[in-house]
């Protein structure tokens, strides 16, 4: 594995607009997301070597350029982000600033460090099963995935197409509000929310140190909404994780299964194996999700009151250590799909909202998950919580 790297791959100094809503604000995107004349290498050397450069920025760059953000680079990413957890064994693990002895998460690794680092005022990422969620919580700020299909992935690397979202990062709130304004479209409903629903079996799989960390955290959400708990039960859970793995490993596999049978890359630790097993995923596994996740839109949908919004933790516990074993690595990492996978599979918005911590403490994160096209609502809805 090798070690420690920048949050960077690429320093620049692009700008469209000297005047617009993010005038002053610096920008860095995921390495899988197109600038114009640089190779989106996706993390993985064998595929920067045969890929060619982009042709052009993809949309949401050019977005944010034309409402006078400044781009200042590309960041690191997880190998292909087909993982969780920041490690590139090409390339290194970006430091996260906020534990410098602890994984930054990933797979939008680089792009997280480089706002908690101060190195960009916002940062733009991929999110299929977590990848903006778990870094904003392991580097203590602010992180966001969108409804699935609310912005356009025209120019970004796939990994799974039904999951793959945009999502981004700032350290304010104010700033995720206005990088939301640039970006999404309006919400299907309007109004505040007015629920909180916490999901019981979320908070439950917590450490003792998350577990404590929530109860505060609990109490200050519930201060601002009625609250109610709710459960799914485990079976659910069982059958969901199941589908979900089949689900996005045969459309990891879809994407790049090709490019890997011709290109022959060397994969690290852990991809190799997810590769391997989703090149067997079957297309009576995919029909099978297809159908669990078809069902169960409908009794998602019903967990919602007409202004309601659920609520988990973040992550069930801190980042691991850097040198934790890679077997301690990837059961946490399946620990972490559980306050993950319910907006992942059903397309809905999640934000994730820093913690207060003691001074030296490692960060953690509360999010809220909002039903798809409530974009907007939940981020004013985050703006909302203070003290947290």
């Amino acid at each position: 594995m090798s070690g420690s790297s920048s949050a960077l791959t690429h320093s620049l100094d692009v700008s469209a607009s000297a005047q617009g809503p993010l005038s002053g604000a610096r920008f860095v995107v995921k390495e899988n997301i197109d600038v114009e004349g640089l190779v989106s290498a996706n993390g993985q050397p064998t595929w920067a070597a045969t890929h060619a450069p982009a042709a052009m920025n993809a949309p949401v760059v050019d977005r944010l350029l034309a409402c006078g953000a400044r781009l200042v680079g590309k960041a690191h990413m997880d190998e292909m982000a087909y993982s969780l957890l920041g490690a590139n064994a090409h390339y290194g693990t970006p430091v996260n600033p906020a534990a410098p002895d602890r994984h930054p998460g990933g797979s939008s690794s680089g792009s997280a460090a480089a706002v908690a680092a101060g190195l960009a005022d916002f940062a733009l990422g991929t999110d299929t099963a977590g990848s903006c969620r778990a870094p904003a919580a392991f580097c203590g700020i602010y992180g966001f995935r969108s409804s699935h299909g609310a912005i356009c992935v025209n120019g970004v690397v796939p990994l799974a197409a039904s999951l793959d979202v945009i999502g981004w990062f700032a350290r304010d709130i104010d700033l995720m509000a206005r990088v939301g304004d640039a970006l999404l479209p309006r919400d299907l409903t309007q109004g505040a929310f007015d629920e909180a629903v916490f999901l019981d079996e979320t908070f439950a799989q917590c450490d003792a140190e998350t577990a404590a960390a929530m109860a505060p955290a609990r109490a200050i959400v519930a201060q601002g909404f009625s609250e109610r708990d709710a459960a799914l039960g485990e079976e659910f859970w069982a059958e969901s994780l199941r589908h979900f793995r089949n689900l996005q490993a045969y459309e990891a596999w879809d994407a790049h299964g090709a490019w890997i049978a011709a290109a022959r890359p060397q994969f690290g630790p852990g991809i190799a194996e997810r590769f391997d097993m989703a090149s067997r995923v079957t297309p009576a596994a995919k029909a099978e999700a297809d159908a669990f996740r078809r069902d169960g839109r409908a009794r998602v949908a019903a967990m919602f009151g007409e202004n309601s919004l659920i609520v988990v933790p973040t992550t069930p516990f801190v980042s691991p250590r850097l040198g934790e074993s890679e077997e301690a690595l990837d059961a946490k990492r399946y620990q972490m799909f559980r306050t993950f996978l319910f907006a992942s599979f059903f397309g809905l918005p999640q934000i994730s909202v820093p913690l207060s911590r003691p001074a030296g403490a490692p960060p953690l994160a509360i999010s809220l998950i909002g039903p798809r096209w409530s974009d907007r609502r939940l981020i004013a809805a985050a703006r909302g919580l203070s003290g947290l």
